[in-house]
């Protein structure tokens, strides 16, 4: 028994000098990576024209021979609330941009606390409210 423990100690003290000798030499180149590619496909010969469509002895059917749809188209229902109001004659969309600019500039000095009595003010608001020709 003492031959057999006397031999896995001598192995045993063997083992690590190998793995220990198997270290000092350097990594072990792996294989070159497997490159996979498609196999290209074989040329195929262009289709042959089979020639003319034949045309059954019953003739086309009206559906083909007509374009356009099988049913009538349904009738669009109104809308249920009032069209936008188009807008007015072009003169009438200047004078009213005009104003509206002139309102612009009146609300601005309003909040840059120019009092309504100062000479700009008083321009705009007669141009706003210009007197009544007669």
């Amino acid at each position: 028994m003492t031959l057999k423990l006397v031999g896995i100690v001598v192995a045993a003290l063997a083992c690590p000098a190998g793995v220990a000798g198997a270290q000092t030499r350097g990594p072990v180149p792996l294989p070159p990576p497997t490159i996979y590619s498609a196999p290209t496909p074989v040329p195929m010969a262009p289709p042959i024209n089979p020639g003319p469509a034949v045309v059954p002895p019953a003739g086309l059917s009206p559906l083909l021979a007509e374009p356009g749809p099988i049913y009538p188209m349904p009738q669009r229902e109104n809308p249920s609330y009032p069209p936008p109001p188009t807008p007015g004659p072009i003169d009438q969309q200047k004078t009213q941009s005009y104003r509206n600019g002139l309102h612009d500039q009146q609300w601005q000095l309003q909040r840059q606390g120019v009092s309504p009595g100062s000479e700009r003010s008083r321009e705009i608001q007669q141009q706003l409210n210009p007197p009544e020709s007669r």
